[in-house]
Order: C-alpha cells, then sequence, then structure tokens
C-alpha cells in the first residue's frame, strides 16, 4: 500500500508538470492566433480603406464590407478565447487519466504479485514444515506467516482435509492469531470429531485462557480421548491440570494417580506429578474446613430489628480484603440461627475460606440488603479464630451501628 501512495504521489507530481507546460504551450499558441487574426483583420481593413479613397467602392459598400469584416473578427476571437477556456476548465483530465493508469497498473501487477507470493509459500510448505518442526519455539516470525500463508493456500484448494485445519491452528496459535486459531481447531473437529491430535491440541489451546467454560470445554474433549483410550498418558496429564484449575481436588487426584504408573518412576515427570498430588491432597483436606455458626438476638435489640431486614454471617482475613471469603444469607427468622460455612459459600474461586489462615467471624441485620454497614444495622461483635478443620462459634447480635465506621 505505500509503494502504492508513493507510485500515485510520483505520478501526480509528473501529471501536474505536463499540464502546466501544455498550458503554457497553449497559452503562446492562443497569443499567436490572436496576433495572426488581428492582423489579418487590419490588413483586410486597410484594403477597404484604399478602394473607399480611391472611389473603386461607394460608401455603402465600403461600410456593409466593413461590417462584415468586424463580424467575422469577433467571431474568431471568440472561437480561440472558447477553446482556451475549455482546455484552462479541464486541467485534471490528464492527472485522473494518468492516475487511472497507475491505479490500474497496480492491480494487475501488484495482485500478481500477491499470488505469485501465495504459490510460492504454498511450494515451500513441506520444507517449511519440517524445519517449524525441528525449530518448534526457535521458529522465525517470518517462517510461520510464510507456512501460514501456504496453508491458506493449500485450504482453499482442499477445505475438507482435517490434518491441514489442525496444522493451520497450531501456527495461528504460535502466532497469536487466537481467533483464527479457534475457528481452525473447530473446522478440523467438524471433520474429524474423535481425532486424538486434534482434541488434545485444542484442549491445550483452551487451558491457555482458562476461564471456566474453556476448562468445562477442555474437559469434555479430554474425556473424549480417554473413553477410546482409558491410558492415554496426555491426556490423563491434562484432565488432572484441568480439575485442578477447576478447583475438583478428588478428579485431579484420581487423573494423576492413574497416570503414574505409566511414567518412568525415576523420570523428572513422575516427580512432578507426585509433587501435584500431594498438593491436591493439601488443597482437599483444606476444602474440607468448615465453620458452624450460631448467632443469637439480645433482649434489647428485638425491638429495633428491621422488618425487611436481612441477615449476613460471613468470615473475612484478619489483615487484607475486607471481601468476605465465605458468607451466608437469609432473610430474619427465629433466633438463634445456626449456619456452616464452606468454601462453597466463597464469593470468589480465588478467595475461599480454606486459603485462609484465620477466620474473622461476623454477623449483621442490614436494613437494605447490603453487607456494608450502615447507620441502624444491627451487628456482633466479632470473633477471630485459627483457621481447621472444624470449629464452631457463638456470636450475638446485640450492638447497633450509630455511624458509619470500618469494622
Amino acid at each position: 500500500m505505500i509503494k502504492l501512495y508513493l507510485a500515485m504521489a510520483v505520478l501526480l507530481i509528473i501529471a501536474v508538470i505536463i499540464v502546466l507546460l501544455a498550458g503554457l504551450r497553449q497559452r503562446r499558441q492562443s497569443v499567436d492566433r490572436e496576433s495572426e487574426n488581428r492582423d489579418w483583420y487590419e490588413e483586410r481593413l486597410a484594403e477597404l480603406e484604399q478602394d473607399k479613397q480611391q472611389q473603386r467602392i461607394s460608401q455603402e459598400a465600403y461600410n456593409e464590407a466593413k461590417l462584415e469584416l468586424d463580424k467575422t473578427f469577433i467571431s474568431d476571437s471568440r472561437d480561440i478565447e472558447g477553446e482556451v477556456s475549455w482546455k484552462r476548465a479541464n486541467p485534471f483530465i490528464p492527472i485522473a487519466i494518468i492516475l487511472a493508469v497507475a491505479v490500474g497498473f497496480y492491480a494487475v501487477f501488484g495482485s500478481w504479485s500477491l499470488q505469485k507470493q501465495a504459490d510460492d509459500a504454498l511450494a515451500q510448505l513441506p520444507e517449511l514444515g519440517q524445519r517449524l518442526l525441528q525449530e518448534q519455539q526457535q521458529a522465525d516470525v517470518e517462517s510461520m506467516q510464510t507456512f501460514a500463508l501456504g496453508m491458506r493456500q493449500k485450504l482453499a484448494a482442499k477445505p475438507d482435509d482435517p490434518m491441514a485445519w489442525w496444522l493451520y491452528a497450531g501456527i495461528m496459535s504460535d502466532l497469536r492469531q487466537f481467533d483464527q486459531a479457534q475457528q481452525a481447531f473447530e473446522k478440523s473437529l467438524a471433520l474429524a470429531p474423535n481425532r486424538t491430535g486434534t482434541l488434545i491440541s485444542y484442549a491445550r489451546f483452551l487451558m491457555s485462557s482458562p476461564t471456566e467454560e474453556h476448562l468445562r470445554k477442555a474437559a469434555g474433549m479430554l474425556a473424549r480421548v480417554l473413553q477410546q483410550q482409558p491410558s492415554h498418558v496426555e491426556a490423563l496429564s491434562l484432565t488432572g491440570f484441568v480439575a485442578y484449575e477447576r478447583g475438583d481436588w478428588q478428579q485431579a487426584i484420581a487423573a494423576w494417580q492413574q497416570l503414574l504408573p505409566l511414567l518412568d518412576k525415576e523420570s523428572q515427570r513422575s516427580n512432578a506429578v507426585k509433587q501435584a498430588i500431594a498438593d491436591a491432597e493439601q488443597k482437599m483436606q483444606a476444602a474440607d474446613r468448615s465453620v458452624t455458626v450460631t448467632v443469637s438476638l439480645g433482649e434489647e435489640m428485638r425491638a429495633q430489628l428491621p422488618e425487611q431486614g436481612t441477615l449476613f454471617i460471613y468470615v473475612t482475613a484478619t489483615q487484607g480484603p475486607p471481601m468476605p471469603a465465605a458468607v451466608k444469607r437469609m432473610p430474619v427468622n427465629d433466633w438463634p440461627v445456626t449456619v456452616t460455612l464452606t468454601d462453597a459459600d466463597s464469593m470468589l474461586a480465588d478467595y475461599r475460606l480454606s486459603g485462609l489462615d484465620q477466620w474473622q467471624v461476623k454477623a449483621m441485620v442490614s436494613q437494605d440488603d447490603k453487607i456494608d454497614r450502615q447507620a441502624g444495622d444491627l451487628f456482633a461483635e466479632s470473633v477471630t479464630i485459627n483457621a481447621q478443620r472444624s470449629a464452631e462459634v457463638t456470636l450475638s447480635l446485640n450492638q447497633k451501628v450509630t455511624e458509619v465506621a470500618n469494622d
């Protein structure tokens, strides 16, 4: 595109120069024609004057001849002026013609150049594929782009090749063209729904951006692989990681325990899997932690209890963000109220009860269905305990917020 702009700019300058030179030439020509016309007029007028003086023509004939001469002179002068005016009014016609020719040449030869580049990329596919396979992480961007261009040419000619779509998805992922990569994976699977290589690669691709939707989709693909090949090493390994990311420690442990016998006991990978199992077991034990909270209402507070109030029972960190790591909310009913808080009551997947070393247990009755304290809300004095497998705490709602303050 830059080359096109430069070419058009050069041609525009050339066209302007041509128009200016042509204008000067036309001006000179018009001046010459006007001069010749006037000389002819004056010469003919002098001849009439001489004929009149020598009485070769009468005064009446002289007047008629002079009138016709004046008309001819004026008519010729107008023709010359009109021709010059038309040429002056259309100075950009040559420029437009030159630019149109330039664009035409670029469209023809530019398209030819792009097509040649695409054909060359298609011819290099086997060599580039072999080199990229050998270089892997060391492959340069230019080679990958050329390979991708060649693959597009191949897929344009043969769009029903699942292997080609799989290769194209991989190279697009390496080039960080993630939308195109995902579309290519989908096309490959549509053509070959149970192809193991595509299912594994697509699952790994989805795990690179581990949203819940992507993880769920990746888990489904890996399950399809394991239905066909229950001892597939990569599928078991990735299944464990997907489960781990989703907080399903039990499934992660089960997948990795099934993987261990398939690995060399002395290999680094075997040791890494053992460490991952130990970590998942620790997190599973921590996830079993719970605190049972009983909240009572002080007699002096019963008359001040909001009619449409909401009871919040929650746990926060002793230091750090005030956001609850676990919370339950319910309408105000009979007292006392007893609930059990676990990781299932967390508001965020990465901020849970089991992740805290100490728990600050709190309870409040809000007037407006919000957990942030406001004047008029009732609250209990918080209790801080060390995190443990199972704990019990009793709180009493015996205080009222008189002014807004951080608890």
